[in-house]
Parts: C-alpha cells; structure tokens; sequence
C-alpha cells in the first residue's frame, strides 16, 4: 500500500468523508454514509427492541456496546437468531 501523499491513492481518498458519529471523528465511504439500516438485519428482526436493554436481542446489545466503544458503526448482515418481524405484528 502506497503512502498518503502517494498520487495513485487520491482516487480512493475521493470516495471517503469524515464526520462527527456519537463524538467520534469517523471516515466512511461517500455512498454509503447513513445507509446501514438499509443493510442491517436488526431493523426487520422480531427481538429487536431499542432503548429496552433487558428486553432486546442480546447480539444486538452487544452489537451496540462495540459500536459506542469504539466509535463504529456495523450493520448486521448475518444472523444466527434473526427472526422476521412482519408488519402489525406486536
């Protein structure tokens, strides 16, 4: 890999933007930026129950835990526990 003032890198550094993410300075590609509850299994999961602890997907808690931590942000893509949520369903 090349160094930062490597000319052949400034097409990558193009497709990546910095911002402030739960007060952390954070890169992330261009197009993908605010797009990962479009990815994430989480949303669409029947045990996903946010700002409930105690009652939510235990993987998602500890999903969560990483992501405030170290200032991430990792959608779910695979699931060994994910179940359908269907709409009007309680």
């Amino acid at each position: 890999m090349g160094t930062a003032t490597d000319p052949t890198l400034s097409y990558i550094d193009s497709d990546f933007v910095r911002y402030e993410h739960h007060g952390n300075n954070v890169a992330v590609r261009r197009g993908l930026k605010g797009r990962h509850r479009e990815h994430c299994l989480c949303g669409t999961c029947s045990k996903f129950n946010p700002g409930m602890p105690e009652g939510n997907c235990p993987i998602a808690n500890l999903v969560y835990a990483v992501c405030l931590a170290q200032g991430l942000v990792l959608p779910v893509w695979e699931c060994p526990d994910y179940e359908r949520k269907y709409e009007g369903a309680a």
